[in-house]
């Protein structure tokens, strides 16, 4: 894996100063706050941001959690996880596809400490506008404390807590050729297991072994988290790749040998041979008794 740090003098830095002055991360966050009262200790821990999660309509098509391109989360994470639709805030006309979030519900006589792992995929993604998150009655329940199950689960909705927190999959990231893809001009490709808690904010492509390489960037399809050129040179193609985290941001680019094949195909998936682990760098240094709730960015 070849990691080269963005230089000022392409056109492509200037937008990662422009998202390294605005692209924040919701982190990990750690607070100043002590008490002796267990009840603060619990919300001064999270540092959180508040909001509402809610069943999945009943004529939700749940299977369209696919539409993200990871299959079985439950497999692919290494903890483990839920689906949850999210609303526009959160799914981020579709960079935030794919993001992992830990949601605790507020209501202490039946919720746990722990709360439940939930990953963003499109499903129901307009029914949750009118809500925070859309959960299944399984990830609901599962937020709940030992032997309040039943009873969490028969809610329609509950306040939550929630951060953002690092994705971990077992593979590494990967590309889909999606629809509207022709080789070898027309290239939509859509970028899975993306781990740590970041987000992709470029991405440009090459034909190996050009000398010099010339790499052309791609541009990202709004509300699909999908990224497109017309003017994708002859396979095989090599890929790199701006991630954000926090208030850095590095190229990641892939080696040859994981390069897309001369004749990549509609619906393939290829392993770039990268993992993304990088996390939020932002910690909550203020009292969560004064917090200001803009403090910690979504």
């Amino acid at each position: 894996m070849a990691v080269h740090f963005v230089h000022s003098s392409t056109a492509m830095a200037l937008l990662l100063l422009l998202l390294l002055f605005t692209g924040q991360f919701l982190s990990p966050a750690s607070c100043s706050f002590s008490t002796s009262s267990s009840n603060n200790s619990y919300y001064c821990d999270w540092c959180p941001r508040h909001s509402i999660a809610s069943l999945f309509p009943p004529d939700a098509d749940l299977n369209d959690a696919g539409a993200c391109g990871y299959g079985d989360i439950d497999m692919e994470l290494l903890n483990g996880g839920h689906i949850a639709a999210a609303s526009a805030e959160f799914f981020r006309d579709g960079a935030g596809c794919g993001s992992c979030y830990q949601l605790r519900c507020r209501d202490r006589r039946v919720c746990g400490d722990d709360g439940v792992k939930v990953v963003v995929t499109p499903a129901a993604a307009e029914a949750a506008n009118r809500t925070g998150f859309l959960l299944t009655r399984e990830a609901l329940a599962a937020m709940a404390r030992h032997g309040m199950s039943d009873q969490l689960a028969s809610f329609d909705s509950v306040q939550v807590d929630f951060r953002r927190i690092p994705c971990e999959y077992k593979k590494n990231l990967a590309v889909r050729v999606e629809e509207g893809s022709r080789n070898p001009s027309h290239l939509a490709v859509r970028f899975l297991y993306q781990g740590g808690q970041t987000d992709i904010a470029a991405v440009e492509i090459a034909q190996v072994g050009a000398t010099p390489p010339s790499w052309r960037s791609m541009a990202r399809r709004r509300k699909q988290g999908v990224w497109r050129t017309s003017r994708a040179p002859p396979g095989p193609l090599q890929l790199r790749l701006v991630v954000t985290a926090g208030s850095g941001g590095k190229w990641l680019r892939t080696d040859e040998a994981a390069a897309l094949p001369d004749d990549w195909r509609l619906g393939a998936v290829y392993d770039t041979g990268l993992r993304v682990t990088d996390v939020a760098l932002r910690s909550c240094s203020r009292s969560c008794a004064t917090a200001d709730d803009n403090e910690e960015l979504r």
